[in-house]
């Protein structure tokens, strides 16, 4: 029970912006901390990955896009010490200072690397040098410090090649019976941390349904709901997409280092929870069984993947969360994590964008319906494509899938995304 508590303290914590280019900024900050000084250029290479979920969305400190200028709010106003928050001081000075600095700034992606996981790596030249950092396997995960050619820190043997071995996790040491029962028996005041997590997410969704952000779809769906669950559930979800994509200043409580993960494991339970008239022990109890299952599944498909881990990271974690909340047993969530391995599996990442608000709320909508599915005894059957015998070897198919299967599919997506945004500035 104490591992699992510190796991799931470990892998919930506030996030401003995008971890997209939010660890970008994260590397580039580090990289100027490790040598001090006046910043004169700053050069960062980073996996496609990272790449393609930078591009299209919104920055907290600035009204623009892109990596460049992720960068360069790293180097000119980044505090790594504050991890996922590391832009939450920017002031109006320094986002002009960084948009002064964006033609000193270089960006490169590792082409050669065709595994699983996140790198990053930034070098900042200074007045007093160059400083060198390496960011790898989670967002805010230093490796390598290097100050003028010496040497800091260094992880770097953790590293096999480019990539983590994450099958090595501490969480892929527990069954889904393992995680229900913590959830149910966990001490409520271990986990009441979560709270503020409910607050700063439910903040952002109503942040996000008041309009003008993002796309806008949060909005949408709310002037359909007329008293449907599976409406206001996607409303919620699909708002505070819509905030933190367009980049609204306001944290999200991120779940395995990402915000929108961490919005859609969290926030369809407590409007469901609200509208099932649970009380709030059983709401926090589920929002613990949803993270730790989507911490569990990011280990799986890895932390940057070509599978949608909104749809079937937290998805699942919710489909077992709102078991809980319907008074299931494990068997229930066991039911409802086969029904979205029948459904939703094979939904791919093609980077972070306003679009994704419609990936959350397709995810929220159909992990509730899965449960429900599940209490009334409705389930997909084993042999089905991808489902198994259980749930336990249902998830580790699909990390295969997404290991093993989809890595070229990653490749192709990233060249098509950057290939277009470099043909759209060619014409400007």
């Amino acid at each position: 029970m104490q591992e699992l508590l510190e796991i799931l303290r470990k892998e919930t914590k506030p996030a401003l912006g995008c971890t997209g280019p939010v660890s970008i900024a994260f590397a580039a900050a580090a990289a100027r901390d490790a040598v001090g000084g006046t910043p004169q250029r700053a050069t960062v290479r980073m996996d496609k990955d990272s790449y393609k979920n930078s591009l299209r969305v919104g920055i907290p400190g600035t009204d623009h896009m892109g990596i460049d200028i992720s960068v360069a709010l790293g180097v000119v106003a980044g505090d790594p010490a504050a991890g996922l928050e590391v832009l939450n001081k920017v002031t109006p000075e320094e986002e002009k200072n960084a948009l002064a600095f964006v033609k000193h700034v270089d960006v490169d992606i590792f082409w050669e690397y065709e595994g699983v996981g996140l790198r990053i790596e930034a070098e900042v030249e200074t007045d007093k040098g160059i400083g060198r950092a390496i960011v790898a396997k989670t967002h805010t995960n230093v490796v390598y410090l290097e100050a003028n050619g010496a040497i800091l820190l260094d992880n770097r043997a953790s590293l096999e090649g480019t990539s983590f071995d994450y099958s090595k996790d501490a969480i892929l040491g527990y069954t889904l019976k393992d995680l229900y029962r913590f959830a149910e028996t966990v001490p409520l005041a271990d986990i009441d941390f979560l709270k503020s997590g409910i607050a700063m997410n439910r903040k952002l969704a109503e942040a996000g349904l008041v309009g003008g952000v993002g796309a806008g779809f949060g909005p949408a769906y709310r002037k359909w709901e007329n008293g449907n669950l599976m409406l206001k559930v996607k409303s919620y979800t699909a708002a505070a997409s819509d905030a933190r994509m367009g980049g609204l200043g306001l944290p999200a409580m991120s779940c395995a280092t990402s915000g929108n993960v961490g919005i859609t494991a969290m926030l369809p339970l407590v409007v469901a929870g609200e509208e099932f008239g649970v009380n709030e022990e059983v709401t926090l109890r589920a929002i613990a069984l949803s993270y730790l299952l989507t911490i569990l599944m990011k280990s799986r498909i890895g932390r940057l993947s070509a599978i949608c881990a909104c749809a079937m990271a937290a998805g699942i974690g919710v489909a077992a969360g709102t078991s809980m909340l319907l008074g299931g047993d494990v068997a229930c969530a066991d039911r409802a994590i086969q029904n979205m391995t029948g459904s939703l599996t094979g939904i791919v990442c093609d980077g972070a964008k306003y679009g994704c608000a419609l990936k959350l709320s397709a995810a929220a909508g159909m992990a509730i319906e899965s449960a429900l599915l599940a209490r009334d005894g409705y389930v997909v059957p084993r042999g089905d494509g991808l489902v198994c015998g259980n749930a336990d070897e249902s998830m580790a198919a699909i990390g295969r899938t997404a290991q093993e299967g989809m890595t070229p599919a990653a490749t192709v997506m990233a060249r098509i995304i950057i290939e277009r945004e470099n043909a759209a500035k060619a014409l400007e």
